[in-house]
């Protein structure tokens, strides 16, 4: 498991614990995999043309200058530089892996040939220099400052805005395509997504004003839900009409902002109109299901409670203009289904 601290707060948040975390994610590493085999020495330009170089995008922890069109690019962050480099049709040829995912993101559909790297001990920088990139994607680097010198001696590396996980989506997408000079591309996949939300949230009006709660039940039965409405996962909900109950908001943050504790004593503080939670694993599952105190939830009782697998939970907390479409095309019809019950 990547040991880097930073990172398994938030990866954690979603595993409920650290030695959730740690079980699932070394569950889900090994060697790296490709797609079709391991890169050549070239790669194409990608289905969009690029255009307005030289070009600098100012950000943290610095500014990146790429001269020319990118023709081979590396994505080395946890998991959304990929999203943008794919979104972008970029010449992706080589990517740091993801330990969710034994391989791609269901939402991540790559053209060509991309290697895959295990990132287990951190970003593997001699297997990305082997690749040759001459743009590196690694806004979604969670030790950015430490990876930052050293990847920028490969390549131009582009980093975040803000800070490591706080860059929203829309933001995430243009500074990338400004660094591939896609920036027409970019706004058109930002246009599309909010399009697409908000076509939603028109055909699904009954969602408007019902509250949810959302966390992850880890394996060592430790519950956490989302508490504050700045999440991006609260965001994706409250975009479709949904918020959050005050006896959630009204919860003490843990250690992993926007997130809150409870205790398996207090389950009732996370029981809304629909409750929405997901497990590392069908053990820890169906545990906490046969828990009285759960089985008096509301939510339980009338059917509105609903498990989501880990693939849907984490496109809706690291959103991407990749993983936005996918978390609706999977979540709306689970939550209609669920509203329909609320009468």
């Amino acid at each position: 498991m990547n040991r880097r601290s930073t990172p398994l707060s938030r990866r954690g948040f979603l595993l409920g614990s650290g030695a959730a975390a740690g079980g699932l994610l070394l569950s889900a590493c090994g060697g790296g995999k490709s797609s079709g085999g391991s890169p050549g020495k070239s790669a194409g330009t990608g289905g969009a043309s690029a255009s307005g170089f030289p070009v600098t995008v100012p950000g943290k922890p610095g500014s990146t200058t790429v001269k020319s069109a990118p023709k081979r690019v590396a994505a080395c962050g946890y998991l959304r530089d990929i999203d943008l480099a794919i979104a972008l049709d970029a010449p992706l040829v080589v990517a740091t892996k993801n330990e969710v995912f034994n391989g791609f993101a269901p939402w991540q559909k790559p053209k060509g040939k991309v290697e895959l790297v295990d990132q287990t001990s951190g970003v593997p920088i001699e297997k990305i220099a082997a690749a040759a990139p001459d743009l590196i994607l690694a806004s979604d680097d969670y030790s950015i400052k430490t990876d930052f010198a050293k990847l920028s001696r490969l390549a131009p590396t582009l980093g975040y805005q803000d800070s490591a996980g706080s860059d929203q989506w829309d933001v995430m997408i243009r500074r990338a395509g400004k660094a591939l000079g896609r920036s027409a591309q970019a706004d058109k996949l930002v246009s599309d997504v909010r399009a697409k939300i908000a076509a939603t949230a028109a055909a699904h009006p009954e969602f408007k004003g019902r509250t949810f709660t959302f966390g992850p039940v880890g394996a060592d039965g430790s519950v956490f839900t989302i508490s504050r409405g700045a999440d991006a996962s609260a965001e994706f909900f409250g975009n479709l009409g949904f918020h959050l109950p005050a006896k959630v908001t009204a919860l003490p943050e843990s250690s992993t902002p926007n997130r809150s504790s409870v205790s398996v004593e207090r389950l009732d503080l996370i029981d809304a109109d629909v409750v929405i939670l997901t497990f590392p694993d069908a053990k820890t599952r169906t545990a906490f299901e046969a828990k009285p105190l759960f089985k008096k939830l509301s939510a339980v009782k009338r059917g509105t409670y609903l498990a989501i697998d880990m693939p849907t939970a984490i496109s809706l907390a690291f959103p991407s203009v990749l993983s936005i479409p996918y978390g609706l095309d999977v979540m709306t019809p689970k939550l209609a289904a669920a509203v329909a019950k609320l009468g």
